[in-house]
């Protein structure tokens, strides 16, 4: 299954204090132009993996085992010439990538497809040696939000971990998604609830990845 990042997607992620997070949850549900419902608790693992010579950073490409409820997907994330692919498929929950050949296959076919040009090495070879660099553990509250007009959205209220061998970095972070058709109406309400929100507690744009964040933090420690 490929996914590729459209313009399209309406987000915003910020940074937030700690204890910001509550006042958030209640801020949100005293809206008076706004709903809310389905408020559940979810637990997410991601782990990323490397080889010993840093192959996917020097091809700007990831690797991430993501392990959600009794779920766990395996993805590789690329960017080409400033657009970010993204493929994934199915594990048996427990297993490790080198368990199986076929982990091994799909990985190493989606990078022969899209890095053709860079490969000159036995990438089957090298992917058996994937090890895990870095993992984020994410304890989400998510929250979903509409109004009467058709809007609809999702808050996430993340208390997230960013874990390697030596260092343990917590980080709070909220993120909202437009989850309705991109008209101009939508596009009002969505931008008139992240106004109300950034005017009322201080919130600090996220403008990166959690990926890119766990680089940043422990400058790729390997």
């Amino acid at each position: 299954m490929e996914n590729i990042e459209l313009q399209k997607l309406i987000q915003r992620t910020y940074y937030v204090d700690s204890k910001d997070l509550p006042r958030l949850d209640e801020l949100i549900r005293l809206m008076p132009n706004m709903a809310t419902k389905s408020a559940k608790q979810i637990s997410i693992v991601d782990y990323f993996y490397e080889t010993p010579d840093k192959l996917l950073q020097k091809l700007d490409a990831s690797i991430r085992v993501r392990v959600i409820d009794d779920k766990q997907i395996l993805s590789i994330v690329c960017k080409i010439e400033g657009v970010r692919r993204e493929f994934e498929t199915e594990m048996h929950y427990g297993d490790k990538i080198q368990d199986k050949n076929e982990y091994i296959l799909f990985l190493e076919d989606k990078l022969q497809d899209l890095y053709t040009h860079r490969m000159d090495a036995d990438i089957a070879r090298m992917l058996r040696h994937l090890k895990i660099f870095m993992y984020i553990t994410t304890s989400r509250y998510q929250l979903e939000i509409f109004n009467n007009t058709g809007f609809n959205g999702t808050v996430n209220f993340d208390s997230v971990m960013f874990k390697t061998k030596r260092h343990h970095i917590p980080e709070y972070i909220l993120e909202i998604k437009q989850n309705c058709l991109n008209n101009i109406q939508n596009k009002t309400a969505f931008e008139r609830f992240c106004f109300e929100l950034e005017q009322k507690v201080k919130l600090t744009n996220m403008g990166e990845t959690k990926f890119e964040a766990g680089k940043r933090i422990f400058n790729y420690e390997y």
